[in-house]
């Protein structure tokens, strides 16, 4: 985990597999250690690297992380950023599920980092 342009963006990379507990206990220690602060603007989710194992019956259960911590994610963009079409799936499907959270999927790390500068819609 980082940060980049004047800690405004938490960026994490996700390598090597990755199952559904691991990505949910990180969400977690996240919120937990309060790597939101108050200037962070967005977090990017960097997959490219990553083989999701990830059920669609998982995905309620990070909507509901996200949806139960407005306080943290109703202020901020999240992009994820994935290279393979079986990966979109997970971050699409909240986006569309998630109604207190601002959740986009991308391919590029650029085109992610631009959508939460505000650069491009």
């Amino acid at each position: 985990m980082k940060y980049i342009d004047d800690n405004r963006i938490l960026v994490r990379e996700i390598r090597g597999e990755a199952n559904f507990s691991e990505i949910y206990c990180s969400w977690k220690d996240l919120i937990e250690n309060n790597d939101f602060n108050s200037s962070v603007i967005g977090m990017i989710n960097d997959f490219r690297g990553a083989k999701l194992n990830v059920k669609i019956s998982d995905i309620g259960k990070i909507k509901m992380l996200l949806e139960d911590n407005p306080q943290i994610f109703k202020s901020i963009k999240i992009a994820v950023v994935v290279n393979s079409f079986k990966n979109i799936v997970f971050p699409m499907v909240i986006e569309k599920l998630s109604k207190k959270a601002n959740v986009r999927p991308f391919s590029t790390f650029e085109a992610a980092h631009d959508w939460i500068l505000g650069i491009i819609d």
